[in-house]
């Protein structure tokens, strides 16, 4: 999720850069007085969301600098959102077909089995390493 002054300004870049997909320079003062009023930054604090936006996918940033960026909005994370949300609710006819079906509870397992394999594996090592220097000692040395 994103926060509020990020989602603010990722409107504004979309509205900025339109739809065509082609890389627009935009100065940084068009996207601080586009800004509403509840919405204060600086431009070192607009560099930072957009970077966060660059890291988080959502935009593409050829270049900028502290006055001008040179950016594009990418559409493909609003269709993966839409996608997704459509995938997690089953449809329809599954329900009528499967009903409610319940998942079966992982039991994870139990602390003492896992001591006891490592015991049991940590002496099975330590054997196998002990015959290995006795077959040394005897016929090597």
């Amino acid at each position: 999720m994103l926060s509020l002054e990020s989602q603010t300004v990722l409107d504004i870049l979309r509205d900025l850069t339109g739809g065509d997909d082609v890389y627009k320079i935009i100065d940084a003062d068009e996207i601080l007085e586009k800004l509403p009023s509840v919405v204060k930054l600086t431009k070192i604090q607009l560099s930072q969301l957009i970077k966060d936006l660059k890291d988080r996918e959502y935009i593409n940033v050829k270049y900028f600098t502290p006055d001008e960026y040179c950016l594009l909005t990418l559409k493909r994370i609003e269709q993966k959102a839409n996608t997704s949300q459509a995938e997690v609710a089953p449809d329809k006819r599954e329900r009528e077909l499967y009903g409610n079906v319940k998942q079966p509870k992982n039991k994870g397992v139990k602390s003492g089995i896992i001591f006891l394999m490592s015991l049991l594996g940590s002496l099975l090592g330590s054997s196998v390493v002990a015959a290995v220097a006795t077959v040394i000692i005897k016929f090597v040395l």
